[in-house]
């Protein structure tokens, strides 16, 4: 795998559970991909791309991540936390963070959860349900920033190659389920917590359902494992 877009590729749309958030339903790898792909559809409508990025929450959601994988189809880098440091085509987060916040002229706010009293916010759940589900064409190099932070950039291929270094220090297999209990803010989360299981097909905790975890992102005990300790 060269870039993040591979992880939901067409091959990898399979009908096991693979993304557990608050709801009981979890999302099947082909409902993920397929999501991510609608994702990237209507952020590319809202001039989503290359060096025009999004800004996301950083509290874990199916919605953040279906973000990250939808920016990445565009080669578009995200910024995790609210209100964005930079400034992003979209910002993506919970009613209550949407809703109140003030964005830069140009910038579309998308909120997950309650729909918006605002009209001129986008409802991601009822917005993604009519954009086109197939994977977009753009072109995306493994040397594009798809991660900023406060104090650095990290391209495709950084942290593509830190989440195969989790997946092979932890012997990580699809039946190994990760449990995300950091702030995506922290890069690690978002590689040792979506990326590398997303590499291995195996199951993404959200909240507390789903399997018992394998590995613990950010939380206490023989099987966790610290965000600080995933990247250089």
């Amino acid at each position: 795998m060269d870039v993040i877009g591979d992880l939901v590729a067409r091959e990898r749309r399979v009908k096991e559970p693979l993304v557990y958030g608050d709801s009981s339903q979890p999302y099947t790898a082909h409902k993920f991909c397929t999501d991510a792909w609608k994702t990237a559809s209507l952020f590319r409508y809202h001039a989503v791309g290359r060096e025009r990025g999004i800004a996301v929450a950083s509290d874990p959601a199916p919605q953040s991540l279906l973000s990250v994988l939808g920016a990445a189809l565009l080669g578009a880098p995200v910024r995790f936390g609210l209100p964005p440091e930079a400034d992003v085509r979209v910002v993506v987060g919970p009613t209550a963070e949407i809703e109140t916040l003030t964005a830069e002229p140009g910038t579309k706010r998308v909120l997950y959860g309650d729909e918006p009293s605002d009209p001129d916010v986008i409802h991601f759940e009822r917005d993604i349900w009519s954009e086109n589900p197939t994977m977009p064409p753009d072109r995306v190099a493994a040397d594009q920033p798809a991660l900023v932070t406060a104090d650095r950039s990290y391209t495709h291929a950084d942290l593509l190659t830190a989440a195969e270094r989790v997946v092979d220090e932890r012997d990580l297999t699809d039946g190994d389920a990760v449990a995300v209990r950091a702030p995506l803010a922290r890069p690690g989360t978002l590689v040792a917590g979506v990326l590398a299981p997303l590499r291995t097909g195996a199951p993404i905790l959200l909240a507390d359902t789903g399997p018992e975890p394998a590995l613990v992102v950010g939380g206490d005990g023989e099987s966790s494992l610290d965000p600080d300790d995933v990247l250089d």
